[in-house]
């Protein structure tokens, strides 16, 4: 029997390493401001500190999201308030839970926040399936990934059909993780 589509509204939140990117953001920006002012005066500056608070409420709305899975996928917004193009549910193969050590996420990762980016393939010890369901690895050594990662640990990994795959950093990845495994049993 096929279960419901879920209605699972779940969050990511800036790391440590999100904080410092948002922190460094800031303080570049005040150092040109402050540069800017004292070489070409105030409007200059102005402009330029207006180029640097958007710069920065970028960096955070890429790191602080909301997301909802239900039938259609997952849709991810933005600052919890923009919208993105959904993750298609019909794209979804399976769902596993991926932990990232933080020795390697850079590596892994190629950068964190949201991005599209090539991951390094999962080695089946950092894999726990969910549910019934069997851990999937890729045979590539890098794939191409839609990407909202905001710090290593554990991570919801959601294999897609085709070549993409997505990869996201919950608050809770394990009722995440369920939530899209639920999708993924209702579509079928």
């Amino acid at each position: 029997m096929r279960p419901d589509p879920p209605f699972y509204v779940g969050h990511t939140r800036p790391s440590s390493i999100g904080w410092t990117r948002i922190g460094i953001t800031v303080l570049s920006g005040v150092v040109l401001v402050v540069l800017m002012h004292q070489r070409a005066g105030m409007p200059g500056a102005v402009v330029l500190a207006g180029l640097f608070a958007v710069l920065t409420l970028w960096t955070w709305m890429g790191q602080w999201t909301r997301f909802i899975v239900d039938e259609r996928g997952l849709t991810v917004s933005l600052g919890g308030f923009l919208p993105r193009r959904a993750w298609p549910l019909e794209d979804f193969r399976t769902v596993q839970l991926r932990t990232i050590p933080r020795s390697r996420a850079g590596v892994t990762l190629g950068g964190f926040g949201w991005r599209r980016s090539t991951v390094m393939a999962a080695s089946p010890e950092e894999l726990t399936p969910v549910g019934k369901r069997k851990i999937y690895t890729l045979s590539d050594l890098r794939a191409p990934y839609r990407v909202l990662a905001t710090g290593p640990g554990e991570m919801v990994e959601i294999i897609g059909k085709g070549s993409r795959h997505y990869l996201i950093s919950p608050v809770d990845p394990r009722a995440t993780a369920e939530a899209v495994d639920q999708a993924i049993r209702a579509r079928r």
